[in-house]
């Protein structure tokens, strides 16, 4: 089996911002499964000793989904630093993994980069499950990289759209400076020629995801630039992300998206005769065009029953540096069962062997709780999981904020956002107490975190609405004027952002809601910007749907994934237990404005 670098970017320039993207791919064009350690050694030919530490080694990879063009690559993993070899980055792969790549891109980033000759050699080192040889033997990818006085540029390239509707034309443009061009989609060649400026029209773009990447030679010498144009199909509700086929047994009881939107995670449930148990982790990049196609962390018994307390409250996800998966969090007590208070977290080591999986802190410094809303913000320098509001064991509504970087310690914030040191008597919130709230995280353009919205909810179970809703923008707490529905105030059990998809929107949606006459309302609103005026229009919640209904003992969860709402419902039936919606989608109408993340 051989292996490849074609469309890999290799020049480096002495004292100039190091930047380069490896591409690697079978020759026969067969997928890739990654097993052992993956290792690049030699990087201390293109950094100074001292900037080592902070060069930046990512492993990306680009799923093999079948059709080979129709999804993005995505982040796998952070290569770790190596004390005792500073030029060597490495990561172990769990024994379990299963991921199946088309290709790997390995970007490597640097400040500044020190070269001292005209060029060197930085080994690829890594074993592949579908290699046939047993046993598997190590692949060895020696990769040249050449200082030049003079390289290819690439002025401009661009797409006229970024997000469009499936089958409609798409046109990338180019400018260069370089004796050769060649255009691609993932391994695709769509074009090759010689011209400075020229395009390439897609006449049908296929509905899902496509990176086209324009590699630019000049002598020895190639650059390569990446963008990304994701087609949709209807801006409609969609179920068909539910585990099917061999998982069809399996039911999603609850879900977030990774920290950096690349995953969904759920925990899966089974039910076998009438007795309804938690199974395992699942996770997805949705790669086949937003398909069921789920992959597990398997728990042991032990940990499955560690878990079950909190099968019902937040979770969320977070990674470091160096992490394959990273970590879920479950926080504190249930979404929406009065009786299940906690003030424990759950943590789910995913990069861990099973067994050694979950770990629980208790006994933490906040009030015991259950109805509070959780979310990734920034607070200092840093992602924290942020905890704010719900109702105590006694019943009583919460209007307090809680932040951790890591689950295990917790500090309480005040109205300016400063850590208040007396963490026996927490500050308390400008905004209504309350429970059952909407909260979601509004982003600027290049998908940085801008704002923490959170709304709507209930003062107290089964009590009177609290209609509000309130914005953090890393300073100051603002009200959002509340906002009127069919002259009703709108009374929310879900907020998501999905990007600006309209120029005047903010992003913000809303979702679900309760009215007192009417037991259930099907609310689904965009929140509206314009001159300083917030607003709102009513959305199409597509025939047939009716999961945005919602009644006091119900909680929506969301996320944003993929640039589209992700959602489901929790209900509390009492005797009856907890139900779980289906995982629904929906996408946005396709415009310029929408925003993409990978």
């Amino acid at each position: 089996m051989g292996y490849v670098t074609t469309g890999s970017s290799n020049s480096v320039t002495n004292g100039e911002a190091l930047a380069l993207d490896i591409m690697i791919a079978q020759e026969e064009k067969k997928a890739i499964l990654l097993m052992g350690v993956f290792t690049i050694e030699n990087l201390d030919t293109l950094v100074a000793a001292a900037d080592l530490k902070k060069l930046s080694c990512e492993l990306w990879a680009k799923t093999d989904d079948g059709n080979k063009t129709t999804t993005f690559p995505v982040k796998i993993c952070e290569l770790s630093y190596d004390n005792n070899n500073p030029g060597k980055r490495m990561y172990n792969f769990p024994r379990d993994y299963d991921d199946a790549y088309t290709y790997l891109i390995v970007k490597i980033r640097a400040e500044k980069c020190i070269i001292a000759t005209p060029s060197t050699i930085i080994q690829l080192s890594f074993k592949d499950k579908n290699d046939p040889t047993n046993p598997k033997p190590l692949v060895s990818i020696p990769f040249e990289v050449i200082a030049e006085e003079a390289k290819p540029k690439i002025n401009v390239f661009e797409s006229d759209k970024t997000v469009v509707q499936r089958n409609a034309p798409v046109t990338l443009s180019w400018n260069i400076k370089g004796s050769q061009y060649i255009l691609r989609e993932g391994l695709q060649e769509l074009k090759r020629g010689t011209a400075e400026t020229d395009y390439y029209t897609i006449a049908n773009i296929a509905n899902g995801d496509h990176s086209y990447t324009l590699e630019v030679q000049m002598g020895t010498v190639s650059i390569t630039k990446t963008i990304l144009v994701r087609a949709l199909g209807e801006s409609k509700l969609y179920s068909n992300a539910n585990p099917t086929g061999a998982y069809a047994s399996f039911k999603i009881g609850n879900f977030c998206a990774a920290q950096d939107a690349s995953y969904l995670y759920s925990l899966m449930l089974k039910t076998e005769n009438k007795i309804t148990q938690i199974d395992h982790i699942g996770y997805t990049n949705t790669n086949e065009g937003f398909s069921e196609n789920w992959h597990s962390v398997l728990l042991s018994d032990k940990e499955k029953n560690n878990l079950k307390p909190f099968a019902t409250a937040p979770l969320l996800h977070m990674k470091s540096a160096g992490e394959l998966y990273g970590r879920l969090f479950f926080i504190g007590g249930s979404y929406i069962k009065p009786m299940e208070t906690n003030n424990a977290v759950a943590i789910v080591n995913m990069d861990a062997e099973i067994g050694s999986r979950v770990t629980i802190v208790d006994n933490l410094p906040w009030v015991s709780r259950m109805g509070h809303s959780c979310a990734i913000f920034p607070h200092g320098d840093q992602d924290k999981i942020w905890l704010m509001s719900g109702v105590d064991e006694w019943g009583a509504a919460l209007k307090d904020i809680w932040v951790s970087g890591d689950g295990k310690t917790w500090d309480n914030i005040g109205i300016n956002g400063n850590v208040n040191p007396d963490k026996t008597n927490p500050v308390k919130m400008p905004w209504q107490s309350r429970c059952l709230s909407g909260i979601t995280t509004e982003l600027n353009a290049d998908g940085s975190k801008k704002a923490l919205w959170i709304g709507g909810g209930f003062s107290e179970i089964g009590g009177s609405e609290t209609s509000d809703i309130w914005k953090w923008d890393k300073n100051n707490w603002m009200t959002i004027i509340p906002l009127i529905i069919n002259n009703n105030t709108y009374l929310s059990s879900g907020l998501s952002f999905l990007g600006k998809d309209t120029i005047d929107s903010t992003g913000v949606f809303l979702l679900g809601g309760y009215q007192e006459q009417e037991n259930k309302k099907k609310y689904f609103y965009r929140v509206t910007l314009n001159n300083g005026k917030y607003g709102s229009n009513q959305m199409d919640t597509a025939a047939g749907v009716d999961s945005f209904a919602t009644t006091k003992q119900a909680k929506i969860v969301t996320a944003f994934f993929k640039g589209c709402l992700w959602y489901m419902v929790f209900t509390n039936e009492g005797d009856l237990g907890i139900t779980y919606s289906d995982l629904f989608y929906w996408i946005p109408v396709a415009t310029g404005q929408t925003l993409i993340l990978t």
